[in-house]
């Protein structure tokens, strides 16, 4: 096995997969491409999902042929999010051993998939009895806790975690999650810093730009060359964009230079917005003397207060302005007086927040029956479910097969709209920063960004909040935005 496993994934899995897949395969042979799968998959959804399935093989041939093989089944299957293999994997697992803590843990993570919270919490809090002082069972009882949004007591949990482990970046960043929802800014993003330490994973840019460059702590820029390098989704991008002016604005009068380092499907949006002195820059064409992560500009430039950052600070581009209002005026034309309004119920199925944070489609269906409005579905992928809407009769339209341009396309057709209705996802940021009114509708407990209980946010004047009062409580959302719909058609 150790020989098998220093060679190159190449050259061993064909034949592992091999063996493992013939009529005569045994435990043995499941066992050991499972194990060897697991040892190359890295974050490979589909390799793990693969490796699980020779796990489980092997299991079933003989369950005695390795000791901990169902503890690897039921770590790997929360990993990969098979919630039902967790419980089924879980249930054998304390069957055997009652005071398992890391089953019990794992199990919790299944409940709470299907919003069974109260079963969640009890697994963990059985888990913190077992194994006292823990800091992994007392962070995920916080974040079960916090799942529930109560908010202190899951502050209280992460500070003890914290108490045990001080280097926890992890605790740490949802502690400042925590203290930034609540209008704590001076505490929250100082402690959102502690993304850094396991973000350079997933950024290629920051670990490029921490070979070459210190990283810009607020010091002086007379003289320097700053790169701000864009990080972690579309929306925090969009949310963040709009400090870079006051930056070039420091470091104009620092006599410094910034530069934008970006280059994804947000690039010439951007562009539109920065002042001539910022340029944006695709690769590392200047080197700098200092580095630092969009979401970082908050703290360095001490923006404690939310209050006034709520103005409009994107445009769409305005040759694309014209197009789109005659695409939408045709989609509507035979219907005087229709509202043009905007419609995303889902986003990526890779967010780890995406289950949450969507509206099953048939929830929709009161919104969709409002007379007097046309919807565009701004969803991409989602076709099927538009042609089924229309084939109930239902007045929704999907342009996204003209996004051409990606965002700069969307953004013109959100300017062309009377209101965009949205999950917490990249169009809700754009809505907001473009100025466009938005039913922003969210789930129980949501993104920092939204803050805790306000119907409104500081950070965009044009979005309205719609917010769950229980977990997965969709029907009250959807049943205020229709009569703030209905509102706008007789208005």
């Amino acid at each position: 096995m150790n020989h098998l496993s220093s060679q190159p994934a190449d050259n061993i899995l064909p034949a592992l997969r091999a063996r493992a897949a013939a009529p005569h395969a045994v435990a043995r042979d499941c066992l050991m491409f499972g194990q060897t799968l697991l040892q190359h998959a890295g974050g490979d959804k589909a390799l793990q999902r693969e490796a699980l399935g020779a796990l489980v093989r092997a299991y079933r041939a003989d369950p005695a042929c390795e000791p901990t093989l169902l503890h690897t089944i039921a770590q790997t299957a929360f990993v990969a999010r098979d919630w039902v293999l967790v419980e089924s994997a879980t249930a054998l697992l304390l069957s055997h051993n009652p005071a398992d803590a890391n089953a019990l843990i794992w199990r919790s993570a299944a409940a709470q998939h299907r919003d069974d919270f109260a079963t969640a919490e009890n697994l963990l809090r059985e888990a913190v009895r077992l194994v006292p002082g823990n800091p992994v069972a007392l962070h995920k009882l916080a974040l079960c806790i916090k799942e529930q949004a109560r908010f202190a007591e899951a502050e209280a949990l992460l500070r003890q975690v914290l108490a045990l482990s001080a280097d926890n970046a992890h605790a740490l960043f949802d502690l400042s999650e925590l203290e930034i929802r609540s209008g704590r800014f001076a505490e929250g993003w100082a402690h959102y810093e502690s993304r850094l330490a396991f973000a350079g994973d997933l950024n290629n840019a920051q670990h490029a730009l921490a070979a070459i460059s210190a990283p810009w702590q607020g010091e002086s820029l007379a003289g320097k060359t700053l790169v701000v390098y864009g990080e972690q989704g579309n929306g925090d991008c969009l949310w963040a964009v709009r400090f870079l002016p006051l930056l070039a604005e420091r470091a104009r009068r620092e006599g410094g230079q910034v530069i934008f380092g970006h280059d994804g499907p947000l690039r010439h949006l951007f562009e539109r917005t920065l002042p001539a002195d910022l340029r944006l820059e695709t690769s590392l064409e200047t080197r700098p003397d200092f580095h630092c992560g969009l979401m970082s500009l908050p703290l360095r430039l001490g923006i404690f207060e939310a209050t006034g950052w709520g103005a409009p600070y994107l445009s769409a581009d305005p040759q694309r302005l014209q197009p789109w209002q005659r695409w939408v005026q045709a989609c509507v034309d035979g219907k005087p007086g229709n509202r043009k309004v905007g419609l995303v119920w889902n986003g990526n199925p890779d967010h780890i927040r995406d289950a949450r944070r969507s509206v099953p489609t048939e929830q929709l269906e009161p919104l969709l029956s409002v007379a007097g409005v046309t919807y565009f579905a701004l969803s991409p992928g989602r076709g099927e479910t538009v042609v089924q809407w229309r084939a109930r009769g239902f007045d929704v339209v999907d342009p996204t097969r003209y996004f051409d341009a990606g965002f700069d396309d969307v953004a013109a057709l959100l300017a062309n709209l009377d209101l965009v209705v949205t999950i917490d996802s990249g169009p809700a940021h754009l809505a907001g920063a473009l100025g466009v009114p938005t039913c922003l509708m969210i789930d129980h407990v949501s993104a920092w960004f939204w803050g805790v209980g306000a119907p409104v946010t500081p950070w965009y004047d044009s979005i309205e909040l719609f917010r769950q009062p229980a977990v997965g409580a969709w029907a009250p959302v959807v049943a205020r935005v229709r009569a703030r719909i209905e509102g706008m058609v007789r208005g």
